[in-house]
C-alpha cells in the first residue's frame, strides 16, 4: 500500500511540473527584467528606462492606449498577462508611486 501511495504521489508532482507552463506570471519585475530588456537594456535596439521615468499616470496611459505599438508590435512576444504585470510593476513603481525603483534596464 505504501509503494501505491508513493509512486502516485510521484506521478502527481511529475505532471504537475511537465503539464505547468512556463511563465513569470505576476512577476512584474522579472518579466521587465528578461523579456523587455531584450530591446531595453544592454547592447538593445530601443533606449534603457527605469519604471521611474514616468510617474504612475503617465505609465497607464501609455499602455491603455497601446503607444508601444506605434514603434514596434510587442503582442506575439509577450502575452498580455504578461504585459499587464510589466504595466502594474511600472506603475506600483513609478517616480510618483510609494515605492519608486530608479534601477532599471542597462
Amino acid at each position: 500500500m505504501r509503494s501505491i501511495v508513493s509512486i502516485f504521489t510521484i506521478i502527481l508532482f511529475s505532471c504537475l511540473f511537465i503539464c505547468v507552463p512556463v511563465s513569470y506570471s505576476g512577476d512584474g519585475s522579472a518579466i521587465f527584467q528578461t523579456k523587455c530588456g531584450k530591446c531595453h537594456g544592454s547592447g538593445g535596439s530601443a533606449p534603457a528606462f527605469s519604471p521611474v521615468k514616468y510617474a504612475a499616470s503617465q505609465w497607464k496611459r501609455f499602455f491603455d492606449r497601446n503607444k508601444h505599438a506605434r514603434k514596434k508590435d510587442i503582442s506575439g512576444e509577450i502575452s498580455s498577462a504578461d504585459l499587464e504585470s510589466v504595466k502594474r510593476y511600472l506603475v506600483t513603481h513609478a517616480a510618483d508611486s510609494d515605492l519608486p525603483i530608479a534601477a532599471g534596464l542597462r
